[in-house]
């Protein structure tokens, strides 16, 4: 098994809520040449929802299901949420 190191974690400061087809992860700071990778994630959910996560096709949330992913999972760049008006908070730890 490889160990994974990352350098950060972010995610959110209070309850947020969506627009449509709203990008849950913030873009980096000005001074990265990359956008965030996360090797561990989760979400969670008050409504329920669809999200596309790495572009994917959209897939179903039950109202409080969430979403998590650890290092063994493919990294998540970009996590949307289709439906406008849905509250959540995320956490992620980047490399």
């Amino acid at each position: 098994m490889v160990m994974q190191i990352g350098s950060g974690y972010i995610g959110s400061p209070m309850l947020e809520k969506s627009e449509s087809n709203h990008e849950v992860i913030p873009s980096p700071p000005a001074t990265w040449t990359i956008k965030y990778s996360f090797y561990k994630f989760s979400f969670s959910n008050d409504q329920e929802c669809h999200v596309s996560i790495n572009g994917g096709d959209p897939i179903y949330l039950r109202a409080g299901q969430g979403f998590q992913m650890d290092a063994h999972d493919s990294p998540i760049t970009s996590f949307k949420i289709s439906e406008s008006g849905i509250t959540y908070n995320f956490l992620g730890a980047h490399k």
